[in-house]
């Protein structure tokens, strides 16, 4: 049934939609030869632009770093008939970090792909997440509440008690301004300032956003109309964005997950795992992959200046 579906769909509508885009020049279809074009346009991007190069690839790793460390967690959680329940700790470095790594696959795929306004939109939720997850790690309170709530209104309410109207970003600023030494330091809102602006208009049902598909971003050349994807070297503001809050995350977790920081205790139990010489490697390549960013002055500065 399905199989005759299929083919009737094909020799009808499809057929159809064949005809009208081969004898339409304005007409653009993501098959395969557009495909090889922004992977073309990508690699020379790559190849030209020696910062886009780094962002990318340092964007990769730490997706990698995310995902290693959430399936530890998951390979390190109690085996059912051993009834001994997770801590709320681990349950919410679990959800956090399984989605942070998700998303910024999500996020490198999207402006691989060329869909650097949708990769924009994504990034601001991305940071909000990575927010709650470093607030978390200093407050028992809060990550308990945050594992509680499991329903939708719940999740909801959690939101709008902790991170709406920037609730949720204060902390982060103070938790940050106490690391680097700097009372009452804005750098937190000075670096996130251009991708949080972007995002916002983005994700929103605005004008704005409808303008920016239609007519696209000055500093974008674009190969057809910008409705359609094409990458671009300006994504590196977005890789830039992101990378700078994992560095506060890479701060607020200090020797997580196997040792106890803030107020979570170890989060790997199991020795195999808190012992496994890949997640040491790791550890060890992010601390010297940001050491990198912060000496080359790939880092600490706004999105802007890709512009």
């Amino acid at each position: 049934m399905k199989l005759e579906i299929r083919h009737l769909f094909d020799s009808t509508i499809e057929k159809r939609y064949r005809s009208f885009s081969s004898a339409s020049e304005d007409t653009e279809t993501l098959n395969s030869q557009d495909q090889d074009r922004r992977r073309k346009k990508l690699q020379h991007i790559l190849d030209s632009d020696p910062e886009f190069y780094v962002l990318h690839r340092c964007t990769n790793i730490a997706a990698t770093w995310l995902s290693l460390l959430a399936v530890a967690l998951l390979q390190d959680l109690p085996l059912a008939e051993e009834e001994i329940e997770p801590t709320a700790e681990k349950l919410a470095a679990i959800s956090f970090l399984s989605r942070l790594a998700n998303d910024l696959w999500a996020i490198i795929e999207l402006i691989e792909a060329g869909f650097d306004l949708q990769a924009r939109a994504l990034t601001r939720a991305y940071l909000e997440h990575v927010d709650v997850l470093i607030c978390c790690i200093h407050d028992e309170q809060l990550t308990a509440q945050f594992v509680a709530a499991v329903e939708p209104d719940e999740a909801n309410e959690f939101w709008h008690r902790h991170v709406s109207k920037n609730k949720i970003k204060r902390r982060v600023s103070e938790f940050v301004s106490s690391v680097i030494q700097a009372p009452g330091s804005q750098v937190v809102d000075f670096l996130r300032e251009d991708a949080e602006l972007a995002g916002s208009m983005l994700l929103h049902p605005t004008i704005t956003a409808g303008f920016a598909a239609a007519f696209g971003i000055e500093e974008i050349e674009y190969d057809s109309y910008p409705i359609f994807p094409t990458p671009t070297a300006s994504s590196a503001g977005t890789f830039r964005a992101i990378l700078i809050h994992l560095f506060w995350l890479w701060f607020a977790m200090g020797p997580l997950p196997t040792n106890a920081n803030g107020r979570w205790r170890p989060l790997l139990t199991n020795p195999e795992l808190t012992n496994n010489i890949t997640l040491v490697r790791f550890s060890i390549l992010i601390s010297e992959m940001l050491g990198f960013l912060l000496e080359s002055h790939l880092l600490m500065r706004p999105s802007s200046t890709d512009d």
